[in-house]
Formats: structure tokens, C-alpha cells, sequence
């Protein structure tokens, strides 16, 4: 009896004091965002509206606020918590039954005492299967709680540079129209005097009426791009006219393509996740081969009918029925749907990759030429124009008209480059972050 006693005590001490290995998300997603500081999980909701942003905002800034105001990542460590909770009860032992029973005797007499001590004999062959897989569970959350942040990165550098060549390409659009303005007068002026022509005129109007609808529609592109940068900085309802500091991103330090691609393999979060998944059915198969001795149990039976009696007791089910094939058929066909499921998320990388990175090299191909050869045709042919002009060799129209295709070079850039931008961001979400060298604002 006492060395039983001391089993039991010594069996629940083990089942108490095991607990999930250290695994510190919040590390990891403060490295991946490159914080100071880690993000903070909140228990109770964030509010609807933050406070607002300075006047001036940076990118990184906006990033950081961006992270520690969204819902979607408190959501992902609130996921992460409960699969830490799950890694932990997968190493306790389950609770003991204990069942006690009294008969007592139609002829009078003692009463006669039974009593039993079992447990789940299944749990405790399980139990190493069933902590490899809560413990692969929680990496593969913690995974998913990184690409999280990643996309919530993505999406503000995004909005970020959105604003930024909006704001350029509305300024350059109102530029052009006033410029377009001067040229009207000049051609009225001229019809007036008998020197030009109806054509000119009416040109030029529909000139300034298209100019004025591009300009409508970007003013309006800005202006919904300013809400959805507030709206990922927690304050919708905030302000948008901040000075955005950080100018758009028209360079990076490439690699070539083969070193972007295993860049990428070895490291995003969804790839990781996926391989936990995988490693966590693995185990549920395995798991599976003993569904069969479900609902069994065995620990210790005592009887006192004149004398205490104990004994071992076992109580096993009969798989004359299901013997468990269904389950592990199952199991497994969920283990080779993952495996199919990391193939894909791997191709998928490697298309993004691919995609992202023909991107970059074209575009900052493209803008760059813009930059060395078309803008600098345009600066000389105004210059040239108005050498021509102050010579008196020509009216002011040649020379206003050099300038509006200067605008319209200037605005081709900023397209452009607005367009690298975008493309360098995903790249860098493409790749799993750091493939391209990060531009200081």
C-alpha cells in the first residue's frame, strides 16, 4: 500500500510540473519588425479611435504605430496564448477516476466497501505524441503570428508610399493645369488680335478640361489613399494632412534572382508554418494507431468486506467493431493534405519572388533612364526655348509649351517611381523581409 502511495504522489508530481518549452514570439515579431521595443498583448480591446499621429511621420514611425495599433496582430498573439495553453495541457496527466460503491448486506452485517482508482491508460502512452504535436501547433501559430505582422508591415509601406506619389503626382497635375490656363489666354489673346486660330483655342480647352478631370481623380485617389493610412494608423477618424518625411524608394542593393529565391524559402513565416502544420499531423497520425484502445482504463481496485483487499484492475475495450481504421485513415489523409499544402504555399513563394523581382529590375531600370535621359531632353528644350524666346525670335507660346511637356516628363518620373516603390515592398514581403537593403528615411 505505501509503495503504491508513493507511485501515485510521484506520478502526479510529474504531470504538474512538466510545461511547454520557452518559445517567445514576441521576440521574434520584434525582430522581424526591426522594434525597439516589443508589441504589447492586450487583454481588453484597443480602442476604436488612437490618438493622433504627429505632424510629421516617418515611415518607420508609421509602421511601428501601425503594428502596435492593429487588430489583426493582437488577434495573432491572442492565438499564439491560446496555443501555449494548449501545449501546456498537453503535458498533464489526465485526472484519475475514482469510484466508490456500497452494498450492503439483506441480511444485516457490514457494509461492504469497493472502491477503484483508474486512468486513461491511452492518455499516458499518448502523451509524448500528443506534446510533439501541441508543441509543433504553437510554432506553426507563432509562424502565422509573424506573417501576420509582415502583412500589417506590407500594407502600411504600401499606403505609406501610396501618399507620398499621390501627394507628388497632384501637385505636378496642378502645375500642368495652370500652365495650360497661360496657354489659353496666350491663344485667346491671339484670336482676338487676329493671329491664331479657333483650332488652337478649342485644343486647348479640351486640353485644360482633361487636365482638370485627371486632376479631380488623383486629388480623390489621395485623399481615399490619406483615410486608408489613418485607418491602418488606428485612427479613422484622425487627421490627414501629416508631412510624410520619407521620399519613395527608387534604389536598392538587388540580388540576383537564385539568391532572392532561397532567401525567401529559408525564411517566410508561411513556409515555416506550414512545415510545423505538417510535422503536427505527422504526430495526430501516429496518434491515431492507438484510437482503438479509447475509453479504456487502469489503476487500482479495492474491496473491505471483512478485510481490506487491493488489487490492479485493467478494463480494455474489444475492437471487434472499429479497431480504429477510420481515424487513422483520416489522420492521414489530413497529413497528405499538408504536405500538398507546403508545396504550394513553396510555389507560390517562389512565383512572388520571381514576379516581385523582374519587377524591381525593370522599373528601376525604366526610372532611371527617365531620370538621366528623358528629363534632362526636356530641361534643354526649355532652356532652348527660352533663349529663343528673349532673343525675340519666337512668342512666349514655344516656350510655355516646352514647360508643359517638362510637367508632363516630370509626371511620367513620379509615375514611375511611385510604381518602384511598390515594387520594392514586395519584394522585401516577397522574400520574407531583409532581401533588399533597407533605405534610411
Amino acid at each position: 500500500m505505501k509503495r503504491t502511495i508513493k507511485f501515485l504522489a510521484l506520478t502526479a508530481a510529474i504531470g504538474c510540473a512538466t510545461a511547454p518549452p520557452s518559445h517567445d514570439t514576441a521576440a521574434q515579431i520584434q525582430s522581424a519588425a526591426s522594434l525597439e521595443n516589443a508589441i504589447v498583448f492586450h487583454v481588453e480591446a484597443l480602442p476604436a479611435e488612437a490618438a493622433g499621429a504627429a505632424d510629421s511621420l516617418r515611415l518607420s514611425a508609421a509602421v511601428e504605430r501601425a503594428l502596435r495599433q492593429s487588430t489583426e496582430v493582437q488577434i495573432a498573439l491572442a492565438e499564439v496564448r491560446g496555443a501555449q495553453a494548449a501545449a501546456h495541457q498537453s503535458r498533464l496527466l489526465p485526472n484519475p477516476i475514482l469510484d466508490i460503491a456500497f452494498r450492503f448486506p439483506a441480511g444485516g452485517g457490514r457494509t461492504v466497501v469497493e472502491a477503484g482508482l483508474t486512468a486513461d491508460l491511452t492518455q499516458l502512452l499518448q502523451r509524448p505524441r500528443r506534446i510533439s504535436a501541441a508543441d509543433a501547433r504553437l510554432r506553426a501559430t507563432s509562424a502565422k503570428a509573424v506573417a501576420t505582422v509582415l502583412d500589417v508591415m506590407h500594407a502600411t509601406q504600401q499606403k505609406y508610399f501610396h501618399c507620398v506619389g499621390l501627394r507628388r503626382e497632384v501637385a505636378i497635375l496642378t502645375e500642368q493645369n495652370n500652365r495650360i490656363g497661360e496657354l489659353l489666354k496666350i491663344a485667346e489673346a491671339k484670336l482676338a488680335a487676329g493671329e491664331g486660330t479657333q483650332l488652337d483655342v478649342t485644343t486647348l480647352k479640351a486640353e485644360q478640361a482633361t487636365g482638370a478631370i485627371d486632376l479631380r481623380e488623383d486629388t480623390l485617389k489621395s485623399t481615399q489613399a490619406n483615410l486608408a493610412l489613418a485607418h491602418r494608423l488606428g485612427q479613422p477618424r484622425g487627421r490627414t494632412d501629416w508631412e510624410l518625411t520619407t521620399p519613395l524608394y527608387i534604389q536598392v542593393a538587388l540580388r540576383g534572382e537564385p539568391d532572392s529565391i532561397a532567401h525567401g524559402l529559408r525564411v517566410r513565416p508561411e513556409i515555416q508554418a506550414d512545415r510545423w502544420q505538417l510535422a503536427a499531423l505527422e504526430d495526430q497520425t501516429a496518434l491515431a494507431r492507438l484510437a482503438w484502445m479509447e475509453n479504456n482504463a487502469a489503476g487500482l481496485a479495492a474491496e473491505r468486506d471483512s478485510d481490506w483487499s487491493l488489487g490492479p484492475s485493467v478494463a480494455l475495450p474489444l475492437p471487434l467493431f472499429d479497431w480504429g481504421q477510420a481515424r487513422r485513415d483520416a489522420a492521414r489523409a489530413q497529413a497528405i493534405a499538408a504536405r500538398h499544402r507546403l508545396t504550394q504555399t513553396t510555389r507560390q513563394v517562389v512565383r512572388e519572388i520571381r514576379q516581385a523581382h523582374t519587377a524591381v529590375a525593370a522599373l528601376i531600370t525604366s526610372a532611371r533612364r527617365a531620370r538621366t535621359e528623358l528629363l534632362p531632353l526636356h530641361e534643354e528644350r526649355v532652356r532652348l526655348a527660352r533663349v529663343v524666346y528673349e532673343a525675340g525670335q519666337s512668342d512666349v507660346t514655344v516656350l510655355r509649351l516646352a514647360e508643359l511637356d517638362l510637367l508632363k516628363a516630370q509626371l511620367k518620373i513620379v509615375q514611375l517611381e511611385h510604381r518602384t516603390a511598390q515594387a520594392i515592398i514586395a519584394l522585401d514581403r516577397a522574400t520574407g523581409g531583409s532581401a533588399v537593403e533597407k533605405l534610411n528615411d
